[in-house]
């Protein structure tokens, strides 16, 4: 059973679908929420699924078993089994999940991850902190497009944490984990790997320390 959603709890709930324009100043349960147009809500959001086509920005906390953007979307809080976005996503407070995979702009204060994290460079990303228990991967996106944007096309990063990593076009202060590839178009200030590390001739890297398993180097 997922830790951010309970079908138990929601299951006598009706499906909310926005195709026009909604502003919802109380909370909202649903068995799912779909937006088609524009929805805006000021409290929590609680659903099975949360499917965003259109625009939707939320106040408070949203709660899912899976999210799905397609758009635009903006929360306080997110907190769901499996996240995806292809659209915009921005998350002012923690991003919480057990799988996370994006191929879009994101803009996330703390992404926290217990399965994976997957980001694909379509346009620029900031994430001031993304762990995960497992597998991050930063690579460039496979869409194809316009070459004059591909500059632009980076992760801004404060920390990164996982137990493999593999990054390209990356920008960040810390990264650390077991297993690390630093693949082309990389700046990273301090590495702390504990089994591996390569490093792409064309990424920059200051400092790389070996930690061992008892936290010595």
């Amino acid at each position: 059973m997922s830790n951010f959603f309970s079908a138990s709890e929601h299951s006598g709930q009706l499906p909310l679908k926005v195709k026009g324009s909604l502003i919802r100043r109380e909370d909202i349960e649903a068995s799912a929420v779909e937006v088609f147009g524009h929805l805006k809500a000021r409290g929590n959001v609680t659903a099975e699924r949360v499917k965003i086509s259109g625009e939707c920005s939320i106040g408070g906390i949203c709660r899912a078993d899976q999210v799905e953007n397609l758009g635009s979307l903006r929360v306080d809080s997110l907190q769901a089994e499996r996240v995806t976005s292809s659209g915009y996503l921005a998350v002012t407070q923690e991003t919480r999940c057990g799988s996370f995979r994006a191929e879009g702009a994101v803009q996330l204060h703390t992404l926290k991850a217990s399965q994976a994290i997957e980001l694909r460079l379509g346009s620029a990303c900031s994430i001031d902190h993304m762990s995960s228990d497992g597998l991050v991967t930063v690579v460039s996106s496979s869409m194809l497009l316009n070459l004059v944007m591909r500059p632009f096309r980076k992760l801004c990063c404060k920390s990164i944490k996982g137990t493999s990593i593999i990054l390209e076009r990356t920008r960040a202060e810390l990264v650390s984990g077991e297993k690390i590839v630093i693949g082309p178009g990389c700046v990273i200030e301090e590495i702390r790997y504990g089994t591996s590390l390569a490093v792409d001739p064309k990424s920059k890297v200051t400092s790389a320390i070996h930690v061992s398993t008892t936290g010595g180097k």
